[in-house]
């Protein structure tokens, strides 16, 4: 293995595997290449404890791999045609396959056993006096309890199957819970993605240039967002509270807030046509893509640049994957194989510590020489330049290192979006950065300590940026604005009331210098 490194460039080589690491502190090596596929590989998921890895490919096979070891656990022969997708239930135990030929199925991961198979239910298409039948199924979720799972495809319908009810090795029917096609009957479109919302109440899927929230109970469609710029191709939760993210053929990926369908951001990911999915780091700072040629992108999400693009593949890349309990990419080829790629942590050095000379003391500075009279505005001093002590914000006295409270800062619920009655708070900071052009800050992001410490922490990072990007927006250099987020580290008041949880999720401004 040979490293070659430059200041913000170093390709790692492995044999014939190209690694390619742009502007990022970490290196990502190409730690194993995953065999046994005889087709190209469509399709791959870690499960839930990140321990195995699932692969479903052309060939109708399905290979669970052990992600430490390589080892192949199971190679079933599933489908007849192709394996569009695999998927873990959330407890690990069972895997649930969606074929080209027009059957969901589900699997013991432990003993690869079939629990059961189930028929999408047939549109008929007519073409001239040809009549063809839409059966295609183009992925399968687990319900959150594992007693049903959800699938669809090129028919439209959303499908419904009872666990408890599946034979071993047999084909049954399955439930249309909901269907997505025109109201007159007349076939729309494909529907091409699904996942379970993040709060799981609802199926969300992908069809046409439409998001759309399905209950899981009823079958009801609670809400839809549409994209116009070109058809959707999948769908995934996304990296933040309440949001999901969607690839569209114009080879974008949108995250969007998925209570009131606002993008939080889109980036160009891979040349328009080409159809792929996203996946997120277990942190939500990293994203990673495919399908831009026979190599892997990875993404930093809070400033939208390409960070590394790891090579290797001999054909084009289907689809890659974060593992969700470690660094750890998967990426599934054309090729017939599945490369795992590590994020190397950076080495941890000494530290230097040098011995600091023995200050002297300084010699007396001479007296001032007396400036020539000038007329006198009764000012006591002759200095244009504002002193510390004469600037203030708000009525408020600023001084270096003094952290001020920028009040009336407002997201929406659980998310980073600004709220419009924001921008006056804003607008005033914006004057007074721009009447003082020396004055360097910092933007401090803090919540209340309610929930999960990791997701926390990510809010306050987002929430943070949303207002840097704000200042930004506004002619603010961003040289002059530093960031630090502390989750719900840092009350400032009783998280036991809502009182206090309302004055703990705050923004703050440090003054840095002036």
């Amino acid at each position: 293995m040979k490293t070659i490194r430059c200041s913000q460039f170093a390709i790692l080589i492995i044999g014939w595997s190209f690694v390619a690491h742009v502007g990022y502190g970490q290196e990502f090596q190409l730690e194993r290449t995953l065999q046994g596929h005889e087709g190209q590989v469509q399709n791959i998921r870690f499960s839930p404890n990140g321990k195995l890895l699932a692969g479903g490919g052309s060939d109708g096979r399905i290979i669970i791999w052990e992600v430490a070891s390589g080892k192949i656990l199971h190679k079933i022969k599933g489908h007849a045609k192709t394996v569009y997708e695999v998927t873990f239930s959330k407890d690990g135990k069972l895997l649930a396959s969606a074929g080209e030929e027009g059957t969901a199925c589900v699997w013991e991961v432990a003993t690869g056993k079939n629990i059961g198979c189930f028929q999408n239910k047939p549109f008929p298409m007519f073409a001239g006096v040809l009549r063809q039948e839409l059966i295609s199924v183009s992925f399968v979720v687990f319900s959150p309890n594992s007693r049903y799972i959800y699938f669809s495809g090129d028919n439209g319908y959303i499908m419904k199957a009872d666990l408890t009810k599946a034979v071993s090795g047999q084909v049954q029917p399955a439930e249309v819970i909901h269907s997505t096609n025109e109201p007159s009957g007349r076939w729309y479109s494909t529907v091409t993605g699904g996942t379970v919302s993040q709060d799981e109440k609802s199926l969300v899927v992908t069809v046409g240039n439409w998001v759309k929230f399905i209950d899981l109970d009823d079958g009801l469609m609670i809400r839809q967002f549409r994209y116009d710029n070109h058809y959707l191709n999948d769908v995934v939760n996304g990296p933040y509270p309440n949001s999901i993210a969607t690839w569209s053929y114009d080879g974008k990926v949108t995250i969007w807030n998925a209570t009131n369908g606002r993008v939080i951001t889109s980036l160009q990911v891979t040349n328009p046509e080409n159809y792929s999915g996203a996946s997120f780091s277990r942190d939500g700072k990293l994203m990673v893509t495919s399908t831009y040629g026979t190599s892997v992108r990875v993404w930093d999400l809070s400033t939208g640049k390409l960070i590394a693009t790891l090579s290797g593949h001999r054909q084009i890349v289907r689809i890659s994957r974060f593992s969700p309990t470690e660094d750890l990419i998967a990426s599934a080829s054309y090729d017939g194989t599945v490369k795992l790629w590590r994020m190397k942590k950076p080495e941890a050095q000494e530290p230097v510590v040098t011995q600091q000379p023995t200050p002297r003391p300084e010699p007396p500075r001479p007296a001032p020489v007396p400036e020539p009279s000038q007329p006198s505005n009764n000012s006591t001093s002759d200095n244009s330049t504002p002193k510390e002590s004469d600037l203030t914000f708000k009525n408020e006295k600023v001084e270096v290192g003094k952290t001020i409270q920028l009040s009336n800062i407002l997201f929406e619920q659980s998310s980073f979006i600004l709220r419009r009655e924001s921008y006056a708070e804003l607008d005033k900071l914006v004057a007074f950065l721009k009447e003082n052009p020396t004055v360097m800050i910092e933007l401090r992001g803090h919540t209340d300590n309610v929930g999960d410490p990791m997701k926390n922490q990510i809010l306050s990072e987002r929430r943070v940026l949303a207002v840097k990007n704000y200042l930004l927006q506004k002619g603010i250099e961003e040289s002059r604005i530093k960031t630090a987020a502390f989750g719900g580290t840092m009350p400032i008041a009783d998280n036991s009331t809502e009182a206090g949880r309302q004055k703990n999720r705050r923004v703050e401004m440090k003054i840095l210098s002036m």
